[in-house]
């Protein structure tokens, strides 16, 4: 009896010592993988990298040098001046002088009224003139003195050229400048002096200065 105990005594001792080590294994099993479960946690949680360094700041545009082969906005021309302004009146033309046979239609003398202006030194030659005007039925305006002129002329008012030139043609001076009749009158005279006078004689340093009374 005592011979088949000792053999099942050894097999339950070599089944304890299986199941210890069945155990033992476990346990180195579970830890390793404990453990590689922590290295695995450690590795995620650790920062990849270190935190971004703070951003470089750009640097200031740099202006680009010309010759770069961009092409700059050329500036725009300014307009050229105009040699006279359009809202500038024109200075108004001098009629043609009529040939000294070509008939005149005049009117009446004693209808038409002249003023005579003496723009010269000589002494009373506007009354002079004045009076040789009336003494042809004109009706003449109180002589005036004008600023000094460098030659005579006729000027007429509008609807009067003919009539300017009926009395230059009178006095043989047909040949002088004839214009219309400027808005001041000329020689410094203001509306007040012309009056009614539809002819204006500015006389100058020339031969109406000197025509006898």
């Amino acid at each position: 009896m005592e011979s088949n105990r000792v053999p099942n005594n050894q097999m339950a001792l070599k089944g304890v010592v299986l199941v210890l080590a069945l155990i033992a294994a476990g346990a180195f099993v579970l830890a390793r993988g404990l453990d590689d479960d922590r290295d695995s946690s450690e590795v995620a949680t650790q920062p990849t990298s270190e935190a971004p360094a703070e951003a470089e700041q750009s640097p200031d545009p740099v202006e680009t040098p010309p010759g770069d082969g961009t092409a700059e906005a050329a500036p725009t021309p300014a307009p050229e001046a105009t040699e006279q302004s359009s809202a500038e009146p024109a200075e108004p033309s001098q009629p043609p002088a009529l040939p000294p046979d070509e008939q005149l239609t005049c009117r009446d003398p004693s209808t038409i009224s002249v003023l005579v202006a003496n723009g010269t030194d000589v002494t009373g030659a506007a009354g002079r003139l004045s009076s040789e005007l009336n003494a042809a039925n004109y009706v003449t305006e109180p002589p005036r003195n004008a600023s000094p002129q460098t030659g005579s002329a006729f000027y007429y008012r509008a609807g009067y050229e003919v009539d300017a030139q009926c009395v230059a043609r009178l006095l043989g001076e047909a040949e002088k400048p004839l214009w219309p009749m400027p808005d001041p009158p000329p020689g410094g005279l203001t509306l007040e002096a012309l009056g009614n006078a539809f002819v204006l004689i500015l006389i100058g340093p020339d031969s109406l200065a000197q025509r006898p009374g």
